[in-house]
């Protein structure tokens, strides 16, 4: 991390990269979902933040860090608060111009409890495999083939009984094993073992709203 004596607009690019953990866990527990670092409106909001943190800190506000994220949650809660609105008042007159009444949104609620509570066990999962949402985001494959590759990697391996007791008793992806399986060379397999992993994880567990996640993924980017 940059020590407070570096914190300028001077080098923002360089800060941005040292605390880029620091803005997806951010993001990530006021959202309760994991960030698209490339597509997230949220995430955009984080930056944006971040940047009017680096202009408004003085040492006398303490730790930077800590600065940093209160303005940042500020930001992304007043943005979700606004896009809220907004999409309730869009649902409600659709619902009343169609004649219906405006349901309770008990599934909603329900959803976000479901997602919450899954992303803390997907968390305690990736812990005894020493990893983190932070290392995964890290280490998630950026380009779309390679990331549609290993989440085909990912739940082929979730299917071989072998392949998930031989990565839970050494706790890391036994990497020659999986690309035999799934006809690959090692290096593939090696590059994306944290991200496929992950997937793993996910399909054994059977997480049903990261699954979604995943399926969504064989479309688009993180």
């Amino acid at each position: 991390m940059a020590q407070s004596g570096e914190i300028s607009l001077d080098n923002l690019d360089n800060l941005i990269e040292n605390y880029m953990a620091f803005l997806i866990r951010t993001v990530s527990s006021i959202t309760g979902r994991y960030v698209s670092i490339e597509n997230d409106d949220e995430f955009s909001i984080a930056l944006s933040a971040f940047a009017e943190a680096v202009r408004r800190y003085e040492p006398e506000r303490g730790a930077f860090p800590a600065f940093a994220g209160l303005v940042i949650q500020s930001r992304l809660r007043t943005y979700l608060e606004r896009e809220q609105k907004q999409a309730d008042t869009v649902s409600l007159d659709s619902l009343l111009e169609n004649g219906q009444e405006f349901p309770e949104p008990k599934e909603d609620r329900q959803d976000q409890e479901i997602l919450k509570e899954e992303i803390s066990l997907f968390s305690k999962e990736l812990s005894y495999f020493h990893l983190t949402l932070e290392d995964l985001a890290e280490h998630s494959p950026r380009h779309q083939d390679t990331r549609e590759r290993a989440i085909s990697i990912g739940e082929r391996s979730s299917q071989e009984p072998s392949i998930v007791s031989t990565s839970y008793r050494k706790r890391k992806l036994p990497v020659r094993d999986v690309a035999r399986l799934c006809c690959t060379t090692e290096k593939i397999v090696k590059g994306s073992r944290h991200f496929i992993l992950a997937v793993m994880l996910i399909f054994v567990k059977q997480f049903s709203m990261l699954l979604h996640w995943i399926c969504d993924g064989r479309q688009a980017h993180v």
